[in-house]
């Protein structure tokens, strides 16, 4: 696939360090490393899905062609008896091999992905996790898109197999990443997370490929419910973005805000234990839901660039299964 000419100019829309904010070169830029992994199985480079994962996708599926006279060799399965009843010779279905599949991003901006505690903001991870993704998804044949949410807002581009219809997805993902803040953010009725997979329910038809990118801070039952809802017409990846800083208390001495108050940790091995215990009961929780219902999941930390992390967890002493 030819590259894209990255406009130097795109560079003056930094609003901040890289590892917390994004910029649309950074997003273009990483078309280079899209390569080395596929969230299809049929594809010659593995598998996020399988191998390592128990859980598989549809990948590309068959779409009916036509019906034919049964010829001898032909698989006895794809007879279609009603035919054959009406027509009084033994006729078969044909099919063809689906020739493309929509992947459609959900990438999370809310204010609880503005945060990072060793390198990299957990939204930054996000955003570039999405256009690796993309970028991956469009060199492979298919259509790309997707949704952009926050606490407030929802923005969605319909996915197509073209490079201006990514740019403008990576333009929303970029503008929502540079409008978030260290300040605290009006609760609402509805979590965002659940209110943005209602609307994909309602976006997308069937056989998609869906790939959730967010902290799941906010999970809860419904966001389960959801899920599954999805599920029943489509493939869904979860990918987690997770942060050292919170799986465990890494210092023990820190305030923490959330832009409005702030509350100072102090030393305690205990509070330290109760955290990080509280914390794995979560991590289980969601992967065992996740598991139960065969939606595929993996995470991604902060620690390291998500193309790199990917084709990590696809070398060749992690495809056994576990």
């Amino acid at each position: 696939m030819p590259k894209e000419k990255i406009d130097i100019e795109s560079e003056k829309d930094r609003i901040g360090p890289a590892e917390v904010y994004v910029t649309l070169r950074d997003l273009i830029t990483l078309q280079f490393e899209a390569r080395g992994f596929s969230f299809l199985p049929k594809y010659a480079v593995q598998s996020i899905l399988s191998g390592r994962h128990s859980s598989k996708l549809r990948g590309r599926g068959l779409d009916f062609d036509q019906v034919r006279k049964y010829i001898s060799g032909d698989d006895i399965r794809n007879i279609d008896w009603k035919v054959t009843a009406r027509m009084g010779v033994t006729h078969t279905k044909e099919f063809t091999e689906e020739k493309e599949r929509p992947v459609f991003f959900v990438v999370d901006q809310s204010s609880s992905m503005f945060f990072g505690s060793k390198k990299y903001f957990k939204s930054v991870i996000a955003a570039h996790l999405a256009a690796v993704g993309c970028w991956r998804t469009l060199d492979v044949g298919d259509r790309a898109g997707g949704i952009v949410f926050n606490d407030s807002r929802i923005d969605y581009i319909s996915p197509k197999r073209d490079r201006k219809t990514i740019q403008r997805y990576f333009t929303l993902i970029k503008t929502q990443n540079q409008e978030l803040k260290a300040v605290k953010v009006a609760t609402t009725d509805e979590i965002p997370l659940n209110k943005v997979l209602k609307q994909v329910n309602e976006v997308i038809s069937h056989d998609y490929l869906v790939v959730l990118i967010s902290d799941l801070n906010m999970a809860d039952e419904n966001t389960l419910k959801n899920l599954i809802r999805i599920r029943k017409n489509n493939d869904i990846i979860v990918a987690q973005i997770t942060d050292p800083g919170e799986m465990e208390l890494i210092s023990d001495n820190m305030t923490i805000s959330d832009g409005e108050f702030q509350t100072h940790v102090g030393q305690g091995k205990r509070l330290k234990s109760e955290f990080k215990v509280a914390k794995a009961k979560t991590q289980f929780r969601i992967k065992s839901d996740l598991k139960k219902y065969g939606i595929p999941y993996f995470q991604i930390d902060t620690l390291s660039e998500p193309a790199k992390q990917l084709r990590s967890l696809l070398s060749a002493k992690n495809k056994r299964p576990k």
